[in-house]
């Protein structure tokens, strides 16, 4: 008797049905910290805790990625949905230099501190914040949704909410998202990087997506103080996310609006892989 192994289209389904489910309980149950390093580590502990019992055995939840061997750099190519453009963004070596720096950089998720600024000024801080955290990139798996989360906490205990759902009503409002990433994180890469062919494929993602909105930029469209109405209304969507809220909807017809603005040719897409040189490595950031 042969044992079936499941396709990818199955594990991709297994994988987003248990995420899921763990996201949801993180929005009624969100981690008690102080927004440091623990906290986010515990938040992608938390998300992904199921999947090394299903057979994802390369998943290690809430556990930093290993250090890019010296003289390498660490570079992901992306698949985008409504483009037939195939990015690419670097990511730090994850070494001693990037793990302090990841205790500095979360020095600037105060609740407190973000709190008292304006609007535009805390959505700007938090683009930076995240833009600054994505470079970093301190999972093997995963840091999309982790990312996502720790930032929504961040700003629900600062008075603001970040609506990422509404990007994720349609494949350019995706696409539209992980570009405003890719074109932030990439001009803090730039100048890491170490390869030239690393550097000509960064130059070449970065001219391709010139006109573009930037992360902080594209934030401004999911930012907002909520009402008591609005708390009322996410409540809602949490105890019953099947049926999608009036704001749910209006979240989905403002995001039809997206386009994915591309300069030159199209390179014909291929399956995301991160690339350390010329070995590939796992990630289910999608």
């Amino acid at each position: 008797m042969t044992d079936k192994f499941p396709t990818d289209d199955q594990r991709q389904a297994l994988e987003a049905t248990h995420t899921s489910r763990r996201l949801l309980e993180l929005r009624l149950d969100p981690v008690k910290g102080s927004f440091d390093a623990a906290h986010l580590r515990e938040i992608n502990r938390r998300i992904f805790q199921d999947l090394p019992g299903l057979g994802f055995d390369q998943v290690t939840p809430g556990e930093y990625r290993p250090q890019v061997p010296p003289g390498n750099d660490w570079i992901k190519t992306r698949r985008l949905e409504t483009v037939e453009v195939r990015p690419s963004v670097a990511y730090s070596a994850m070494d001693n230099e990037a793990r302090n720096r990841l205790e500095e950089v979360l020095k600037r998720a105060d609740p407190d501190a973000l709190s008292k600024l304006s609007p535009q000024e805390f959505t700007s801080s938090i683009g930076r914040l995240y833009t600054a955290l994505d470079y970093i990139h301190p999972f093997p798996d995963g840091n999309s949704r982790t990312l996502r989360e720790f930032t929504r906490q961040l700003a629900e205990e600062s008075g603001y909410s970040i609506e990422w759902e509404r990007f994720n009503q349609t494949p350019a409002g995706r696409d539209i998202l992980y570009i405003a990433r890719d074109i932030s994180v990439n001009r803090l890469a730039l100048p890491h990087v170490i390869h030239e062919d690393t550097k000509r494929s960064v130059v070449f993602t970065m001219d391709q997506f010139d006109g573009n909105r930037d992360l902080p930029d594209l934030l401004r469209d999911a930012v907002k103080v909520p009402s008591l109405e609005d708390r009322q209304v996410q409540r809602a969507t949490v105890a019953a996310p099947a049926e999608p809220s009036s704001e749910g909807q209006l979240a989905g017809q403002n995001a039809t609006g997206y386009q994915v603005n591309v300069v030159g040719d199209s390179v014909q897409p291929e399956s995301k892989e991160n690339v350390l040189q010329a070995r590939s490595e796992p990630d289910m950031d999608f």
